[in-house]
């Protein structure tokens, strides 16, 4: 065999086993605010669907006679206001990258929930 083919395969082998762990390499605990960006961008547009699937079932417990109207209208009032401000939270998330302080997926709902929550009572009072 030649040198340059022993050389050639050490190079091919040396980056083989340098992409292979590279993976291994990186530090697991450094924060990533693009992926908790983009979990919460999915989380808001799961809850945005949840909205909308119970603003449907509403309408067809009313329809059906199950709910009493004001109920109905109470009731739908305040997941409508929910959707909305969930899309503008969807809005907000887009416009700008969203840094939260919990990297944890249970921690992501809860901010989540949290802003909701806080912007559906703003409205309530205004």
């Amino acid at each position: 065999m030649s040198i340059e083919g022993l050389i050639g395969g050490a190079l091919v082998v040396t980056i083989t086993l340098i992409v292979i762990a590279l993976p291994f390499l990186r530090r697991p605990g450094a924060p990533n605010a693009d992926a908790d960006a983009e979990r919460a961008r999915e989380r808001l547009q799961l809850y945005y669907q949840r909205v909308l699937r119970n603003i449907r079932d509403l309408d067809e417990d009313h329809d059906l006679g199950k709910i009493p109207a004001d109920d109905y209208t109470a009731e739908r009032e305040g997941w409508i206001q929910r959707g909305a401000q969930a899309l503008k939270a969807l809005d907000d998330l887009n416009a700008r990258a969203l840094h939260l302080s919990a990297p944890d997926d249970m921690g992501l709902d809860r901010a989540i929930d949290d802003a909701i929550e806080a912007a559906v009572e703003k409205a309530k009072r205004a």
